[in-house]
This record gives C-alpha cells, structure tokens and sequence, in this order.
C-alpha cells in the first residue's frame, strides 16, 4: 500500500515520469485512461485500464516480453465486464502494414485454487485440452507450435491499489507465473478461418489456477485514449 510521500519523493517521481512507462507498454497506456474496443460485441461499453500486466519470459538465456491490459466496463445494467488486450510482439514486424504486435481479446474463463486433475491434463504428454461439457467434447485445443513444455514467466501487476489516480512503485505487485498456451482452428460469423486461444495459469507461490480464452483481434480495433 502507498504511503505519504516526501517531497523530494514527489520530485524525483516527477522527473522519472509514470510509472506505467517504466515496463513494456506498447500502447504507452496509463491506469484509468479510457479504451475504445471496436468490436461488435464489446463496442458499445466504456472500458477502462485497471491492470497493466508486464510478462517477462524466460526461455533458456533470453527473455521476451509481452504485455496485458485488463479492462473493465460498468454498464448501467448488468454486471461489470471484464476483458484482457494481450500485445505480442511479431518475430518479424510488417512495416508496410504498421503491425508490430499480435493482439488477443481474451476473457476469463475458469479461476479456481490448485487443482489436481487440471494440473494433469496440462502436463499431459497427448499437448491437448479438451473442453467438455453434457459429457461431450465442445472444443478441443493443442498446444501452440506443438510445444510439450510449460513456460515460466515472472508478472509485475501494475494497478492504482489506494485509488489516488496514480501508480506508486510500490503498489507494483510481482508474482511467478507457470503457463500452458493453446489454440484451435476455428471459423468466425462470416465464415473466414480464425484462430482461437487458451491460456491455463497458475501461480507458483499459491498454486491458484486461470483459464483464458478468446481470439485475435484488429490491432486497430483497440485505442486508448
């Protein structure tokens, strides 16, 4: 929790800049800036940044780095809406049409404390996920470029943890991560091939477990303002 600050900790904090800007923040986004989502279901609701999540991967000497934005919308009826913008950077980023990052709308789809049995289908050797449901098979995921391992990822959650419309560097929460990605071929309304994505997360220290999916996205369906 943030406490009083002094004013050479009030200075030196303003020379520094946001602390939203000191991790990797592709679209340079402030905690409680405004988004638009142009997307046919979600348009219509006032998203705001409440989480910037900075995943930093290590896989054998070299890191990568991407980036969540979790956002919410509070609708005069209904429940509060709930989505993640996750920003992959492109291997090979294609100038000619100013794309730099893959960009998934995910959702959450289960959140739960350890659980054994979904631990087991994660490290099963099969690299496949199974969503069922009556006893049926409904969908059915493989991991993504045939990967069998998991990957590991420490996250720096970034949030206004008191509410006094700024970021402190001490509300910067860091947490470990293990992680299982997969997708599925899938066709969208007009019948064009799409991509669809699960995540499974579970936190090392906790053992507390996500499950998130969705779908790419428009890069220029999404725009802070």
């Amino acid at each position: 929790m943030a406490k009083g600050r002094t004013l050479w900790e009030m200075l030196k904090a303003k020379l520094q800049g946001p602390v939203e800007l000191s991790y990797y923040n592709p679209l340079k986004a402030k905690i409680g800036a405004p988004v638009m989502v142009n997307d046919l279901d979600l348009k219509e609701f006032n998203f705001f940044v409440k989480e910037i999540r900075q995943y930093e991967r290590r896989i054998g000497p070299n890191q990568f780095f991407f980036a969540d934005y979790v956002l919410l919308a509070k609708p005069l009826e209904g429940n509060d809406i709930w989505v993640r913008i996750r920003l992959t950077p492109i291997e090979n980023p294609d100038r000619a049409s100013d794309l730099t990052h893959d960009v998934l709308l995910l959702r959450l789809t289960d959140d739960l404390a350890y659980d054994e049995g979904l631990h087991k289908v994660v490290k099963d050797t099969t690299r496949c996920f199974q969503v069922i449901e009556d006893d049926k098979v409904k969908e059915e995921y493989t991991r993504i470029n045939d990967v069998s391992s998991s990957y590991h990822a420490g996250v720096s959650v970034i949030r206004d943890v008191n509410d006094d419309h700024r970021v402190d560097p001490d509300e910067v929460e860091k947490i470990e991560l293990e992680y299982w990605d997969y997708w599925r071929e899938t066709q969208d309304a007009a019948g064009q091939p799409q991509k669809q994505f699960l995540f499974v997360e579970m936190n090392t220290r906790t053992g507390w477990m996500q499950i998130w999916s969705g779908r790419e996205m428009d890069p220029h369906q999404i725009m802070v303002l």
